[in-house]
């Protein structure tokens, strides 16, 4: 079975590569070997490696800037993924599509969002990511798309500087002031236990369809941040704050929390977390 990654240079598209299981050949491509908002890059990856399967985890993740470059999200997250899609229906390619816990607004609280559930996006961002969940899932007949939440991975993001866990180390062991939001509820996810989930739905043949893969529980980024530092051994005061004191130009859900219908069962995010500070030498 073939598979070729997109955008194999971020944080889930590392993790994939690390733990693709033997039955899959991986042909891992960064942007710069493929470029999905070029269709003839599409054209030529796919009449080169003769993919099975597209995994998809290009995306602009810019949540912020977004509100100011809609072109730009919009022309990544969601055309890109339009053409991409046409040329899996075309080839009879199964396409898995990554999504985010942004196409939700946060009414749901106290109940985890479920697959089921609809979309309605507070951000440029938000808005992007479900158009293309859209053209993915109306296109192209064999789709898997598999939203995710609050992504930390050994690589950190290119398209955000790094991921929340590692920037939260490094202003603790800087004694760098600390403010962080408490009134915004997720599910942050290591990007190894989403590759775990992905490589699951593949390798069971799950009905084609929308799956949440995210760590289970749910916690504020303030809360996330206390965990962190108090497991690293840090000496550091975590200030909190609200997301309507926070400079940011997109808005966001108070609440995301992911939640499942299916059989894809994922560890709490204080065990998950937990791993990752040990494998970074971080776990005191």
């Amino acid at each position: 079975m073939k598979i070729i990654i997109t955008g194999a240079a971020g944080q889930l598209g590392t993790e994939l590569q690390h733990t693709a299981p033997s039955e899959f050949e991986v042909a891992a491509l960064t942007r710069e070997h493929l470029d999905i908002i070029d269709n003839a890059q599409i054209d030529d990856a796919i009449v080169m490696h003769k993919p099975n399967i597209i995994i998809n985890t290009a995306a602009y993740v810019k949540v912020d800037i977004a509100e100011d470059e809609p072109e730009a999200a919009f022309k990544l997250n969601a055309i890109a993924v339009r053409n991409l899609a046409l040329r899996c229906q075309e080839k009879g390619i199964i396409l898995l599509h990554v999504s985010t816990d942004y196409v939700f607004d946060g009414a749901k609280e106290p109940e985890p969002y479920l697959e089921c559930d609809r979309p309605n996006p507070l951000s440029t961002y938000g808005v992007s990511k479900l158009a293309g969940e859209l053209y993915a899932l109306n296109l192209c007949k064999n789709i898997y798309v598999v939203r995710t939440a609050g992504l930390y991975g050994s690589r950190g993001s290119a398209g955000k500087g790094g991921n929340f866990v590692l920037a939260i180390l490094k202003k603790a062991k800087t004694k760098e002031p600390i403010t962080v939001i408490d009134d915004i509820i997720a599910s942050p996810t290591y990007a190894r236990d989403c590759a775990s989930a992905i490589w699951q739905i593949l390798k069971a043949q799950m009905p084609f369809g929308i799956y949440h893969a995210a760590n289970s529980g749910s916690c504020s980024w303030h809360e996330f941040a206390k965990h962190i530092v108090t497991k690293a051994g840090l000496d550091a005061e975590i200030k909190s704050t609200k997301q309507a004191l926070y400079p940011s130009k997109a808005r966001r859900a108070s609440w995301s929390v992911l939640g499942t219908s299916s059989n894809i069962k994922m560890r709490h995010w204080k065990e998950a977390v937990d791993e990752y500070l040990d494998k970074q030498g971080a776990l005191k």
